[in-house]
C-alpha cells in the first residue's frame, strides 16, 4: 500500500509539474482511460513534443482503431496512416485479383503459343539459324516449366532447360545463362514474395513473369563479338514471332496494358520496339535470312541504342578503375520490368555514380549504413529510403543522411542535386503516367502538410517521414513483380490490458490529419481504377469499392480543409470516429481473393536494392502498428487524441535470403527482427 500511494503521489505531482505541451493539462484526470495506456515516460515525451509512438503487438491498425471505439474520454486521431495504409490494401487485393482471374490465363495462353512457333522454327530452320532458334525453344520451354507444363522437347533443348530451371529453384544468385554465353540473371529475383506466396496460380504467376521481365538480351556495340550478337538475334527472332502475328501481339498486350496502368512503362526494349526497328530496316525479308545478314543486324542495333537510353541499372555490371561510369545496358525483355523514379534514384546514388567514401572509417566502430567494401575499395554500396525522400525535398531525410555519414562520399552533393533537378523538372503528364507514379507523387504532397498545432515541428517532420517511408514501402512491396529494381556496378580491383470495459462514450469526438492534397492525389488514383478495370461494367465490384473508396477521400478533402478553420459539427465527427470500420471493410467488397493468414497482419517486406559487391539487398518494412497520442484542439478545447501509425524499419539481408512477408513476420514474432532506425528512436516511448 506504501508504494502504491507513493507511486500515485509522484505521479500527481509530475502531472502538475508539466510545463511543455501539456501545460494547465491533467490527461490522466480529465480522459481516465489513459491511466492504463501511457506511462510516465510517454506523458513526458508527449509534454515534450507534443505526441508519442508506441509499439505494440497488434496485427492491423484497424485493430487498433477497433480497441479506441469504446473509449469514452479521449478522441480519435484519424491519421493519414490510416488512408495510405487503406490505399494499399485495395491495390494489392486488386491487382491480386486481375492477376489470377484475368492475367495468368493470358499468360498460359501466350506462352504456349509461343512455345509452339519457337518448336516449328526449330525444327525448320538450318545452321546459324537453327542455332538462335534453339536457344528461342529454350527460353519458352523454360517459361513453360514454371507455368507447370512440361513441354516435349529433343534432349538438348532439355539438358539446357533443366539447368535454368535448377538454378531458378535454388535461387542460384547471380550466374551465366546455360544457353546464351555471356549472358548472366540473378536467379535470387526468382523467390516468390510479395502477395505472390498465397496461391500456387500466384507463384506460377510470378516465375514466368520474372523470366520474362528480367532477363536481359542485350543489344550488340559496334564491337561486341557474336555472344552478343546471338542473344540479339534471339531476341529479333522472338519479335518477330510475337509482334508480326497480330492475336498473339493483342494477347501481350492485355497483359502489359493493366499492368503498365498500375506500375508505369517499361524503359527496356519490348518486342514491338524491336519488331519496328527490324521492319524499318529490312522491309519484305524473311526473318531467317535477316539471322544470316550480320551487317543489317548491326544496323538495326545501332539505331536501337541511338533511340533507346534506359536510365536504371537492373543487372550485373562490373566497373573497372579510372574508367567513366558503367552504361546502363540496351536489354531486350519480352514483358519488360517498368521504370519506376526510385529505382532511378538509387541507381544515380551508389557506386560507380557516386564515387569513394571520404569519412574516417578504417574497419573500427560504425560503418555509414550505405558503406561497402569493394575491390576498388569502400564506397556507396547502398541506398536508403531516406535518399527518396530527400531528393522530394524532405530536409529532415537529408539532415539524418548527413548526420549517420552516408553523404560523405565523392560527389555525392553533386548526383543528389541532378537527381532533384530530374525530379522537378519531370511533365506533370508523366508524375500522373500510372498508379505507382500518382502514389509516388503524395510523398511530395504529404511534405507540405501543416503539422497539427501543439506538437513540436521538426519531431512532427520525422513522423511524417516514417508515414512516408511505410507508405512507400508499402508501395515497392505491391510492385516487387513489376518494378524494376536498381543494382550496384560491381566495383572489380504491448500495452497492459484494461480490467473492466469502460461505458460507452458520452460523445464521439475525431481530430482529422490535415493533409488535403494526399486525399485528393488518392481520390484521383482511386477513380482512374474504378473507371478502367471496370469501364464497361458499372456492376464490377472493383467499381463499387473504389467508388467508395473515393467518396470519403473526397469527405477527407473537405473537412481536412474545414477544420483547419472552424470546428467540425457533431455528425462530422461521429463520421470520421466511423471512418476506421468503414475503411477496414472495403477489401471485403472487392470479391474473392487469394489470402493467406499473412494478409490478417500489417507487417509487410519488400527487397528494393541488390549489391553484387557484398551479396546484400536492401530490405524495406513495416512492422505491427504504432499507437500515436498526440496533443489537439477540438472545438475550442484541449485533449490527448489517438490514433495510429506506421512502423518502419530499414536493413540488410542475404541476397540467398529475400525475404517473405511469413518470413519478416516470423522475425517479428520472435523478436529477431532488426531495430527500427535510430533517427524514429526519438519519437517512441515505452
Amino acid at each position: 500500500m506504501r508504494a502504491s500511494a507513493f507511486f500515485l503521489t509522484f505521479n500527481v505531482g509530475v502531472l502538475m509539474a508539466f510545463s511543455g505541451k501539456l501545460k494547465d493539462m491533467n490527461p490522466l484526470e480529465t480522459q481516465k482511460d489513459l491511466s492504463y495506456r501511457l506511462s510516465q515516460e510517454s506523458l513526458e515525451k508527449i509534454d515534450s513534443i507534443g505526441f508519442v509512438l508506441l509499439e505494440t503487438a497488434e496485427y492491423d491498425i484497424y485493430d487498433l482503431y477497433d480497441g479506441y471505439e469504446t473509449s469514452p474520454y479521449t478522441p480519435m486521431f484519424i491519421s493519414t496512416d490510416l488512408v495510405l495504409h487503406t490505399m494499399h490494401l485495395l491495390v494489392d487485393r486488386t491487382v491480386r485479383k486481375m492477376e489470377v482471374e484475368e492475367l495468368l490465363p493470358k499468360l498460359e495462353t501466350l506462352t504456349k503459343s509461343m512455345f509452339e512457333k519457337a518448336k516449328r522454327d526449330y525444327e525448320g530452320f538450318k545452321g546459324q539459324q537453327r542455332d538462335v532458334a534453339a536457344r528461342e525453344l529454350v527460353y519458352f520451354t523454360v517459361a513453360s516449366r514454371l507455368l507447370g507444363d512440361e513441354p516435349l522437347v529433343g534432349l538438348e533443348i532439355k539438358k539446357m532447360a533443366d539447368e535454368e530451371v535448377a538454378k531458378i529453384e535454388n535461387h542460384e544468385g547471380i550466374r551465366e545463362l546455360s544457353f546464351l554465353p555471356g549472358v548472366k540473371e540473378d536467379y535470387s529475383q526468382y523467390v516468390p514474395r510479395g502477395h505472390y506466396t498465397r496461391s500456387e496460380d500466384l507463384k506460377r504467376y510470378f516465375m514466368t513473369m520474372m523470366w520474362y521481365g528480367r532477363l536481359p538480351l542485350h543489344v550488340p556495340k559496334a564491337t561486341d563479338g557474336g555472344e552478343k550478337l546471338l542473344a540479339f538475334k534471339t531476341a529479333v527472332l522472338i519479335s518477330w514471332n510475337l509482334s508480326g502475328d497480330g492475336k498473339l501481339r493483342d494477347t501481350w498486350s492485355e497483359i502489359y496494358n493493366p499492368t503498365a496502368f498500375f506500375f508505369g512503362s517499361a524503359e527496356d526494349l519490348t518486342p514491338d520496339n524491336v519488331y519496328s526497328a527490324v521492319t524499318k530496316y529490312c522491309s519484305g525479308e524473311k526473318v531467317d535470312e535477316l539471322l544470316s545478314d550480320e551487317t543489317r543486324l548491326r544496323e538495326i542495333a545501332k539505331y536501337l541504342r541511338e533511340t533507346y537510353k534506359p536510365k536504371i541499372l537492373s543487372e550485373y555490371a562490373e566497373s573497372k578503375p579510372g574508367e567513366e561510369p558503367v552504361e546502363v545496358p540496351l536489354s531486350f525483355r519480352f514483358m519488360p520490368q517498368r521504370f519506376v523514379p526510385d529505382s532511378y534514384i538509387f541507381t544515380e546514388l551508389v557506386a560507380d555514380r557516386v564515387r569513394g567514401y571520404e569519412g574516417e572509417y578504417l574497419g573500427g566502430g560504425q560503418a555509414p549504413f550505405t558503406f561497402g567494401m569493394t575491390e576498388m575499395g569502400p564506397m556507396r554500396v547502398f541506398p536508403r529510403g531516406l535518399d527518396v525522400m530527400s531528393v522530394l525535398g524532405w530536409r529532415p531525410a537529408e539532415e539524418i543522411i548527413s548526420a549517420e555519414g552516408d553523404a560523405i562520399y565523392e560527389n555525392y552533393p553533386e548526383q543528389l542535386e541532378k537527381m532533384r533537378e530530374w525530379h522537378s523538372s519531370l511533365p506533370d503528364e508523366e508524375k500522373a503516367s500510372s498508379i505507382y507514379f500518382r502514389w509516388f507523387e503524395t510523398f511530395s504532397a504529404y511534405k507540405q502538410a501543416v503539422p497539427p498545432g501543439d506538437v513540436d515541428p521538426d519531431a512532427w517532420a520525422r513522423k511524417m517521414l516514417l508515414t512516408a517511408l511505410g507508405s512507400w514501402t508499402e508501395l515497392r512491396h505491391d510492385a516487387i513483380l513489376y518494378a524494376k529494381q536498381s543494382y550496384t556496378a560491381y566495383a572489380t580491383g504491448a500495452p497492459p490490458g484494461r480490467d473492466t470495459e469502460p461505458p460507452p462514450p458520452p460523445l464521439k469526438l475525431a481530430v482529422l490529419e490535415e493533409s488535403p492534397e494526399v486525399y485528393v492525389i488518392m481520390a484521383e488514383c482511386s477513380s482512374l481504377i474504378a473507371g478502367f478495370l471496370s469501364a464497361s461494367d458499372e456492376s464490377n465490384p472493383i467499381r463499387y469499392t473504389f467508388e467508395n473508396f473515393r467518396e470519403m477521400l473526397s469527405k477527407l478533402d473537405t473537412l481536412s480543409r474545414k477544420q483547419m478553420f472552424e470546428s467540425l459539427s457533431k455528425d462530422e465527427h461521429e463520421w470520421l470516429w466511423s471512418l476506421p470500420a468503414r475503411l477496414s471493410g472495403l477489401e471485403y467488397s472487392l470479391g474473392d481473393i487469394p489470402e493467406t493468414q499473412a494478409d490478417k497482419r500489417m507487417a509487410l517486406v519488400a527487397d528494393v536494392h541488390t549489391d553484387p559487391n557484398t551479396n546484400k539487398v536492401l530490405e524495406e518494412a513495416t512492422g505491427n502498428p504504432a499507437r500515436i497520442y498526440i496533443v489537439s484542439n477540438i472545438n475550442g478545447k484541449r485533449y490527448v487524441a489517438q490514433g495510429a501509425a506506421f512502423s518502419y524499419y530499414e536493413f540488410k539481408q542475404a541476397i540467398s535470403d529475400r525475404l517473405t512477408d511469413e518470413a519478416w513476420q516470423e522475425k517479428l514474432d520472435r523478436e529477431e527482427a532488426p531495430a527500427m532506425p535510430d533517427w524514429t528512436l526519438e519519437l517512441f516511448s515505452r
